[in-house]
């Protein structure tokens, strides 16, 4: 008999019903099930743990109004977000791992949901919001590896690059209903109001059921699972390299292009639509990666589109208007829009810890995020924005050489047919411990 594909539910016979139901991670449910709750999780764990510092940045006038902030101040705040999560994100990641997918979401969205609420209530203080976003940002530490954990653990191997490219598209979409948010200010409500009904959001990940590991819980009394090193570890240091740079490009890009645009004589609405249609470019390109059953991406086919990145950004150094548009769309759909191909890689190169090594890379998007928009606007005030998308530009090419020089992220190293194995093994029991499920 052959294997259930991911949307069909598996037919099992009687004691293997049974058996197959128990080992999905959640009782009376088929692999098949498991599998779909685990898509659905990840995709909303992408959105929500990261909506806070995206909706202080849609809302920056109104905090700055009510606040009295400048503008380096409400940078400071979203970067508290992004710091802390940086800083957290390797330990969230092994957190992530250890705890397994049903803990790990609850505790997130405990944090993000403590954030959303500690900003409608303490958010009228500039201290009270920034406590907020170290909160959230300590959350985001543990939400960036989960999906990569809820899709590891629960998907085939055949599904996972379209199930990245959905997982990885999340983030885009937050940003774009992050980017809706404002337009609740002219029905009369407050924007702290909307952090609380956010909050209402994230209630559906506590409430539920999450696919989990199925086999035995040791004991109080058991000793703790060693502690393995993450190897090969060049692979993984190279990849977060190209994470870092490539996330400062895309993020200086996404806070400066309104600008940008303004000086170029751009309307304040046609610059924001920009950033708009660079978002759903991003996600448009992680899904068509993804499409293709059992497809895999190579090194070359990211860097290459690294390159491309690179290009769109020289679009943009003339100055001409009418380079803007083409410049915004390759620059995010090609220099960020491979990040789900690199997950797969990453996920398949370290099975057996798929969370710990999400945190460390995305550790790097993380600090690039951060230091991509300072770096660019910096040279941008005292040299010029030709200089400044020169230097995305750059990000984007050092990057693709790092991708090239990673190669056991996708040829050899850990990312051994064994591994891959036991990564299949782990998506068909459901519960990371190696067992095959029936077919």
């Amino acid at each position: 008999m052959t294997r259930p594909g991911l949307w069909r539910r598996p037919r099992y016979g009687g004691a293997d019903r049974g058996r197959g139901a128990s080992r999905s991670g959640t009782a009376g449910a088929s692999p098949a099930w498991a599998s779909r709750r685990a898509i659905v999780l990840a995709v909303l764990v992408g959105m929500l743990y990261i909506h806070p510092a995206y909706l202080v940045g849609a809302f920056g006038v109104a905090v700055r109004t009510d606040l009295g902030l400048d503008s380096a101040s409400l940078g400071l705040t979203i970067s508290v977000f992004f710091a802390v999560g940086a800083a957290a994100m390797p330990l969230g990641g092994l957190a992530a791992d250890r705890l397994g997918p049903r803990r790990a979401l609850r505790l997130t969205a405990a944090l993000t949901g403590a954030c959303l609420v500690a900003v409608a209530l303490f958010g009228g203080s500039w201290p009270g919001l920034l406590v907020a976003m170290a909160v959230g940002g300590v959350g985001s530490a543990i939400g960036a590896p989960l999906g990569t954990l809820l899709i590891v653990r629960n998907v085939r191997p055949a599904w996972r690059p379209l199930v990245f490219g959905l997982e990885r598209s999340s983030l885009p979409a937050s940003t774009l209903l992050a980017g809706l948010a404002p337009s609740l200010l002219t029905l009369g409500l407050p924007w702290r109001l909307v952090f609380l009904l956010d909050a209402a959001a994230v209630v559906a990940l506590l409430v539920l059921r999450v696919p989990d590991e199925g086999g035995p819980r040791p004991g109080r009394g058991d000793p703790a699972p060693p502690r393995t090193r993450l190897t090969p570890v060049a692979p993984l240091v190279l990849l977060t390299l190209a994470y870092l740079l490539c996330s400062a490009a895309a993020t200086a890009l996404s806070g400066l292009i309104v600008d940008y645009g303004a000086r170029l004589g751009m309307s304040q609405s046609a610059a924001g639509g920009l950033l708009a249609l660079g978002s759903l470019t991003i996600i448009a390109v992680r899904l068509a990666l993804g499409l293709g059953r059992g497809r895999r991406h190579g090194r070359f086919t990211v860097a290459g589109l690294m390159v491309l990145g690179a290009a769109g950004f020289a679009l943009l150094i003339p100055g001409d208007p009418a380079l803007v548009l083409p410049g915004v769309l390759i620059a995010s759909g090609a220099g960020w829009g491979w990040t789900s191909v690199a997950a797969l890689a990453l996920a398949e190169t370290y099975p057996a810890q798929a969370g710990r090594a999400s945190g460390v890379v995305q550790a790097g998007g993380a600090v690039g995020g951060i230091a991509g928009p300072l770096l660019v606007g910096t040279v941008a005030e005292y040299a010029s924005y030709p200089a400044g998308w020169a230097l995305t530009a750059a990000c984007c090419g050092g990057a693709a050489f790092a991708v090239l020089f990673a190669r056991a992220a996708w040829n050899g190293g850990a990312a051994s047919a064994g591994n891959r194995e036991i990564a299949g093994q782990q998506a068909f029991s459901g519960d990371g411990s190696g067992r095959q499920a029936p077919s």
